[in-house]
């Protein structure tokens, strides 16, 4: 029996498992790290502890269970999208990585905006320009730290950080490089136009590889500080979002997804690329060879849950009275009638992408009166989220993609709940599978990397298995009405976000 390692570099934590050739998983770890925010709307990790918090997440899955290590096969690689990894002529990192979720390139996205025009970024680029993607944050450490900028010797995302480490080669694969802002996604390569006018060079980025190709295995020195076998193989791996997708089976034409993890997307797969000419989703190349993906995505999914029940103290209060706090709060939000009597929240915690392209958006409660309790407030983040996402999925209708069952995967997918306002939200039946994470694609990817599998449907058939439903129910109509009230609310708001966001950046400055 071969072993499959699936290692999944996210936004606050590292995931690593082990599953055998029919999908099953024979032991699974993780390991956290902290977002820095050294200034307000900036994110940024250190690289160093991903690296050690990946370390101990394979030693720890290692040590968890009785297989025989030396069965693993190969590795294959997830990673969050977008962020800036900048390395010096010893491949160290020069500073720390600035993540997805930084906003601070706001003024480089309009100088790209201005030095490209809108003709080439749709033609080349196919996706809108916003803060916390490659090429804005690159060009903000050009502007302001330029003694930085000029040591850099490469640029990778994430994931590719932390195979360089493991197999001391530099590569990307299609999916990761699509997402930069930088890259030719229509022609699958790096844009040589793009990068010279924005005054980086082309060598700065490592060549791009199909997802299941092997790049490299585990050298001797590493094999000591993770306990893998010497020599393991390791496919380039690729993007969360397109790696969790070939997790649950989406590689054909038309399927469709919807995720709640930190940030939350919708995804469909195109076998021809297809791009929105107002740019209010994004277009990126998919792990699987020669196809495409258009995703809306919005930046608060999970985030937006997570940030009302810590931040407002309510974690703290229920663990020290020995009470689970999500479990208990969401039990208390599923007893409040759908559409949280009168009550809408916009999760625009960090800014908004799809459909606004809004880094100055903000979060709102709308509605409050004296009948809303912690309850109501709960159930209308988790609403709010679906009325966000549902903004894609009408994009996506006017485009001429027909939807029909949705694959529902992030861990806000795994909460019965948000499943239903989700699939009374969007009306139309919401799947699960029996492992939806970005891990297990990863590991899918070194199976058919490791010629485990033929190719891409024979890795699906043997090992993604569909499991429960949510069927829309009447309460649809409900959420008809609100998501009618909901998206007339940005373009009201607008005016007073950007004034509250200049507020906030003259307090910052001063």
């Amino acid at each position: 029996m071969s072993y499959l390692m699936g290692i999944d570099l996210g936004t606050s934590s590292v995931k690593v498992i082990i599953i055998d050739e029919e999908g099953r998983i024979l032991a699974r770890g993780s390991e956290k790290y902290p977002i820095l925010t050294p200034a307000p709307g900036w994110a940024e990790q250190d690289p160093a502890q991903w690296w050690l918090a990946t370390k101990n997440a394979i030693r720890k899955v290692l040590k968890s269970s009785d297989l025989k290590k030396e069965e693993i096969r190969a590795i294959g690689f997830s990673g969050q999208m977008h962020g800036t990894v900048l390395l010096d002529k010893f491949l160290k990192p020069l500073r720390p990585a600035i993540i997805w979720a930084d906003a601070r390139s706001s003024p480089q996205c309009a100088e790209i905006r201005k030095k490209l025009g809108e003709e080439r970024i749709a033609e080349i680029l196919c996706n809108p320009i916003m803060p916390g993607f490659t090429a804005p944050s690159l060009l903000w450490v050009k502007e302001n730290e330029p003694s930085i900028f000029e040591k850099v010797h490469k640029v990778v995302l994430p994931k590719d950080y932390i195979r360089l480490k493991l197999t001391g080669v530099l590569a990307t694969d299609f999916s990761d490089a699509s997402a930069t802002l930088l890259f030719d996604v229509r022609r699958r390569r790096w844009s040589g136009e793009i990068i010279s006018d924005l005054g980086f060079q082309e060598d700065f980025f490592p060549e791009p590889h199909e997802s299941i190709e092997m790049v490299g295995e585990i050298s001797g020195e590493v094999a000591k500080e993770t306990l893998l076998p010497k020599g393991v193989e390791i496919v380039v791996g690729g993007g969360d979002s397109p790696v969790s997708a070939v997790g649950c089976g989406l590689i054909k034409a038309g399927m469709t997804s919807v995720n709640i993890g930190s940030a939350g997307q919708v995804f469909v797969v195109l076998e021809e690329l297809k791009m929105d000419p107002k740019l209010r989703v994004h277009t990126f190349c998919h792990a699987v060879p020669n196809m495409w993906y258009m995703q809306g995505a919005i930046l608060s999914a999970g985030i937006a849950l997570d940030w009302f029940i810590e931040k407002l103290g309510l974690k703290n209060l229920l663990e020290q009275a020995g009470i689970d706090p999500y479990s208990k709060l969401i039990e208390e939000a599923s007893l409040v009638p759908p559409g949280s009597e009168g009550l809408i929240f916009l999760p625009y915690l960090l800014g908004e992408r799809s459909p606004h392209m809004d880094p100055d958006a903000r979060g709102a409660f709308l509605g409050l009166n004296l009948i809303h309790g912690r309850a109501h407030l709960i159930r209308a983040v988790m609403e709010g989220v679906a009325f966000a996402l549902r903004d894609s999925l009408e994009i996506l209708k006017e485009l001429g993609i027909t939807v029909g069952e949705i694959i529902i995967r992030g861990g806000g997918g795994r909460i019965k709940l948000w499943r239903q306002i989700i699939a009374d939200v969007f009306n139309c039946r919401i799947m699960t599978v029996a492992v939806e994470e970005a891990a297990f694609g990863a590991a899918l990817l070194a199976g058919i990397g490791a010629k485990i599998y033929r190719n891409f449907e024979d890795a699906i058939r043997k090992t993604v298995r569909t499991c429960l439903s949510n069927e829309p129910t009447s309460q649809r109509e409900i959420y008809d009405r609100l998501y009618m009230i909901y998206k007339s609310l940005y373009p009201a708001l607008r005016e007073y976000f950007h004034n509250l966001a200049s507020i906030q950046r003259q307090r910052i400055h001063h």
